[in-house]
């Protein structure tokens, strides 16, 4: 899976590394780092749409995609898509694990 920002109509993310991870541990685990859909253009399923994209990709590619969300609205977002809280508070991250069909 590739680095960098992923773009479907208004809707874009952008993929990394992660920071909270030692680089010789990252291996197969990607952090979406910011994911942007303007306000005009919510709830009319492009994040949606783009989210489903990137978790089809690294279900492929066998990776795994860490996020930490802004909000309990979000984070149940997220939930929606295959995201499991890995650690909650104030500090919330939230992991998918690639789904193997």
């Amino acid at each position: 899976m590739k680095t960098g920002t992923v773009s479907l109509n208004n809707a874009s993310l952008h993929i990394g590394y992660s920071q909270v991870v030692k680089p010789n541990q990252r291996g197969l685990l990607r952090e979406i780092t910011e994911f942007f859909v303007p306000d005009t253009q919510r709830g009319k399923g492009e994040g949606t749409a783009l989210l489903e994209s990137v978790c089809e990709q690294a279900d492929n590619e066998g990776i795994f995609l860490l996020i930490k969300p802004d909000n309990s609205r979000l984070g149940a977002f997220y939930a929606r898509h295959g995201f499991e809280t890995l650690q909650g508070g104030e500090n919330t991250f939230m992991i998918r694990k690639p789904v193997v069909l």
